[in-house]
Formats: structure tokens, sequence, C-alpha cells
């Protein structure tokens, strides 16, 4: 997989840009707040039409303007491929894949593949549940575009029982939609549960590699019930469980109980990451899992994943910085950062200085 040229439009602050890019390194650099981040948003944004700094579309359209566009040029083993992503004030966004029009989300998903890497990835572990279950969707949805549709289902779903739970004229269909709600988590729960027992020996495997020690790093998926393989019996105690909150939630008027709030527990050596683990250790589990999130696309999907490292080489210490920079060879990878440090020195790298929403330059390091 190979990003060939990004086009903005009116985004964030970028009237207008053109970007080309190299088979191996691409090092964006340019000092904070001239918009760095922002190309890295608008590649990522390829991935499944959403951002993953903010769920209002609205914010990435430049000042004023009534819309914003993006356009991605990428290739696979097979052909190559123009995708554009238009943003409006007060519309739906649309999508456009090799002249197609009208394409839905679930269709992007899996056309291009990609994985990012920012400084924010290194609190999700600490941070509260939501952030790992954004890590789990957005590395399923890339996996399986069926997890994704399953996903969109199930949050229909839930937003009407949680307009029923505050209405008491529609009280009585609380039990139809918990019904629903367990037959479609039971498929999520399957999705992240499969995902997980891949995972669990990569980044074993991969963090004993960056720290060159036998700390074992282990995931635990914690579900809404235990995990069975037998469908119907997921489905009947998923079921069971949201019978049992139904009074509370009549009167708190919130769902307290679903597949919505799973979480991911990180172990080191049986102990909680999240409590015990120190910055370099947390900082480790997190490159591990990113890394094996690329190695399972590549896996599944015969491609190489674009690795996009936003902001992050200066996070981390000169032993990991190593080890991520020996891992990146032979791939497509777009850094951002504050100066050219040693990529100056690679031949396969390309430098793209960036102020104030323009490329000031652009040329291959030597």
């Amino acid at each position: 997989m190979l990003v060939k040229e990004l086009n903005l439009l009116n985004f964030r602050n970028y009237k207008e840009q053109k970007i080309k890019f190299c088979e191996g390194v691409n090092l964006i650099y340019g000092d904070n707040g001239q918009g760095k981040t922002n190309i890295a948003e608008a590649i990522f944004m390829f991935c499944s039409a959403k951002s993953h700094r903010t769920p209002r579309e609205i914010e990435m359209i430049f000042l004023d303007k009534d819309y914003s566009k993006i356009r991605l040029d990428f290739c696979d083993r097979q052909r190559s491929h123009t995708a554009e992503i238009t943003l409006e004030r007060d519309k739906p966004h649309k999508i456009k894949i090799n002249g197609v029009e009208n394409i839905k989300n679930a269709e992007l998903i899996g056309k291009f593949l990609a994985v990012m890497f920012s400084p924010e990835d290194f609190s999700f572990i600490k941070d509260g549940p939501s952030e790992r279950r954004k890590f789990l969707d957005i590395a399923i949805s890339q996996l399986k575009p069926a997890y994704f549709k399953k996903l969109s289902e199930y949050n229909r779903y839930l937003k009407s029982k949680i307009l029923a739970l505050k209405e008491p004229s529609y009280h009585d269909m609380i039990d139809l939609y918990n019904q629903r709600l367990a037959e479609i988590a039971s498929d999520i729960m399957e999705y992240r549960h499969n995902f997980i027992e891949i995972l669990k020996p990569k980044i074993e495997k991969l963090n004993k590699e960056i720290t060159k020690k036998e700390e074992i790093l282990r995931v635990e998926y914690q579900s809404v019930v235990p995990y069975t393989e037998n469908k119907e019996k997921r489905i009947k105690e998923i079921y069971k469980k949201l019978q049992k909150v139904k009074q509370r939630e009549l009167i708190e008027k919130i769902s307290l109980a679903g597949t919505h709030r799973d979480d991911l527990e990180f172990f080191l050596n049986d102990l909680k990451l999240k409590d015990f683990g120190s910055q370099g250790q947390v900082r480790t589990a997190v490159l591990a899992i990113k890394l094996a999130q690329a190695e399972i696309l590549r896996e599944s999907y015969g491609e190489e994943p674009v690795l996009i490292l936003d902001d992050i080489l200066s996070e981390l210490d000169a032993g990991r910085r190593r080890f991520l920079l020996n891992e990146i060879r032979g791939k497509q990878v777009i850094i951002t950062g504050t100066d050219k440090a040693n990529f100056g020195k690679r031949k396969d790298t390309k430098l793209l200085y960036i102020k104030n929403g323009h490329l000031m330059q652009n040329e291959k390091g030597e």
C-alpha cells in the first residue's frame, strides 16, 4: 500500500495544497502549529471517513468556507486508486472512489490501509475505556468491514433504546430493543474476541524484542458477559444481563450495560499496566500494540499498511526510537516532527517542510 499524492482544499489551515510522497520515509517537519498533524489527519481519514481527532466535521473546514475536499491517490498490489471525501457545513460528508459517487463509510473501509501512531496513544492504556474501545473498533473495522456495519447497527438500536427510556409511552419497546441489541452484541463480541486472540502473541513477542527483557505483556478482553463460542448462549446471557438492569435504566434513563461498555485490560507480568506500569513500560506496550496492528493488517491483506507517525519520535527514548526506526525500513512511512533530526542523511527519505499551511520545500534527503 502506497500513498502517491494528497490534495487538500479548504481543509483545516490549508486553503489549497498538493503533496507528493515517496515510497520510503516522508518526513513532514516544521514548527508547532503549522499544520503537520492536519496532513496526517487527512490521510488517515481514508481509513474510515472519520477524523481520529474530532467527531465534528465542521472543525475541519477552512475558516468561513462552505466546504472542504481531500483527495488521496494511492495504490495497492493490484491497481491505483483515487478517493475523495467532501465535507460540507450542516450536511453529511460525501465519498467518491475511482469516480464512483455516494460511497458509504463501510464501503471505504479496507480500501486504504494505515496505522496511526500519535502522542495521544501513549495515554490510551491509562485513559478511560472509551479510548481502548476506539482502538479496538478502528483496528477491527479495517480488518473486517462487516464489523463496522454491525457496530453502526448496534449504535442505531442503542440510540433508539435510550430515547425510549426517556419517553414513558415507549417503555414497552425496551424488551424488543434489548433482544435486538443482544443479537448484534453477540456478533460484535465474536469479532473482538477473535481479534484479541490474534493480537495476544504478537504484542507479547514485540514487547520482549523492544525491551530485550522477559517481561510478559498480556491483554484481556472484558466483555458484557464472559465469552463463549456458543452464539445462542451468548445472546441469551447478554439479553439476561440487559434485562437485569432494566428497572435501574428506567429510573436513570441511561443504558447501563451492553457491549458499548466493553474494555481491554493490559497486564505486565500479571500486574495491571494502567495501575503499576512505569511511563517507559506503558510506551513500550503501546509501541508493541501498534506494530502488532500493522502486522495483522499485512497478514490479512497481503499489503504493508502505511505507517503514520504523528510527532511521536520526541516522545520515545533512544532505545525505543532505534527499534521503531529499524522496524519501518522497507515500509512507506509518513512522519511529522519539528526538525529533520537525522532523517536528512537517509537516502530513503523525502523532506517536506511545512510553514503556516503551505509546503515550502519538497526535496530528497541525502
